[in-house]
């Protein structure tokens, strides 16, 4: 393995047989290897991927980062992810919510990250290269107003 390849910043890149491997577990997709590599050898893959955050929020009452849930997703499933995501907004909104509208993370909350996946999920055909977290904690401070 060449120094460039031992200097990436996520350490995406192992040797295995004598083989350079990305570990897709680690790889953020920044693409530093392909622009660095001497050698050039790796490049890019024509299909397009993208990386799914869910339920962060902002503002003064339980505010939370995203968190990871999909890598390597493709566009068509994160559009069936967002149309499944409506119905599952409208089937557990909380029928007392001021002028009819929750934030989508305080519905997750109350009915659990597995339910919200398993709505998320109905019908969509991940690709074989899609990393899925299986549970998502959120972390930070709650509040009680």
């Amino acid at each position: 393995m060449c120094k460039k390849c031992k200097k990436v910043s996520v350490e995406a890149l192992k040797m295995e047989n004598n083989k350079i491997v990305r570990d897709a577990n680690k790889c953020i997709g920044c693409g530093e290897c392909v622009i660095n590599c001497p050698m050039s050898a790796w490049t890019r893959s024509p299909k397009k991927y993208y990386k799914l955050m869910i339920m962060g929020r902002t503002g003064k009452k339980n505010p939370r980062l995203a968190e990871d849930w999909l890598r390597w997703v493709d566009e068509d499933s994160i559009v069936k992810i967002i149309e499944n995501t409506y119905q599952y907004v409208k089937e557990y909104i909380s029928k007392d919510a001021p002028n009819g509208k929750e934030h989508i993370g305080y519905i997750v909350d109350r009915t659990g990250f597995q339910e919200f996946r398993k709505w998320a999920l109905k019908d969509v055909n991940l690709p074989k290269e899609t990393v899925e977290r299986q549970n998502i904690y959120w972390s930070g401070p709650k509040y009680d107003y």
